[in-house]
């Protein structure tokens, strides 16, 4: 048996443990140091992004604003063109009824002169009557002419009555139960043209026919025959 003999360091333990024990703590240092660096540096990261993302909201909600604002501006201008246009087309329809109504009555009276022949006796050459807003309202021209070789006034008056149907039953209504404006009496005293115009307004339930008008002329005795005319060839 061979024995061996080891010399006793106590101091060289020591260190050897110091040793040892000072890397484990230099270990742990570093690895803790690393994992907070790491904390500290995805932190900032994430910082970072939420800064972004944050800049990134604000942005969008300025477009979105913007965009909102635009949105109400373009439906207004369409509102105010929509009711520019609805302006434009009642102004056109209002333009279109005032040029017929005056080209009727530029026919008409191109008729009532055109047609004028000499006559010794004043006539009746013309009745145009237009319907107004109301039940039964119209308003009528009569135009009476007279052209004779001697130039002279004539004078007298006229009778008008509208002839219709009333429940059923006929019925003359006189022109004096029919007048709402215009002369109470169609008296007359001219040379060549008279126009008489005014307002009528019709009964409720009565259904016009036909339009009577007859002249009396004070410088003849005998009455002229009355004119008739179809109700629906003179209203407008």
């Amino acid at each position: 048996m061979r024995l061996v003999i080891t010399p006793h360091r106590p101091m060289r333990k020591a260190l050897v443990a110091l040793a040892l024990l000072a890397g484990v703590g230099l270990a742990l240092s570093v690895a803790m140091d690393y994992g907070h660096w790491k904390s500290i540096a995805q932190a900032m990261v994430s910082t970072g992004e939420k800064r972004s993302l944050l800049d990134e909201v604000v942005a969008l909600r300025r477009e979105n604003r913007t965009l909102r604002h635009d949105g109400v501006r373009l439906r207004r201008a369409a509102e105010i063109g929509a009711h520019e246009r609805r302006k434009l087309h009642e102004q056109l329809v209002l333009m279109q009824s005032r040029g017929a109504r005056l080209q009727s009555e530029v026919d008409f009276y191109s008729d009532v002169v055109g047609a004028t022949e000499i006559d010794k006796r004043p006539r009746v050459k013309g009745i145009h009557l237009t319907a107004l807003p109301g039940d039964g309202r119209f308003r009528y021209k009569l135009v009476l002419t007279h052209v004779s070789q001697n130039d002279r006034v004539v004078e007298g008056s006229l009778s008008l009555n509208v002839l219709g149907d009333l429940h059923g039953q006929r019925k003359t209504l006189p022109y004096a139960d029919i007048i709402e404006s215009g002369p109470n009496v169609l008296d007359f005293k001219f040379k060549h043209f008279h126009l008489f115009e005014g307002t009528l307004k019709i009964p409720t339930g009565f259904i016009p026919q036909q339009v009577n008008i007859s002249v009396r002329d004070k410088a003849k005795r005998k009455k002229r025959e009355p004119q008739s005319f179809d109700w629906p060839s003179v209203v407008e």
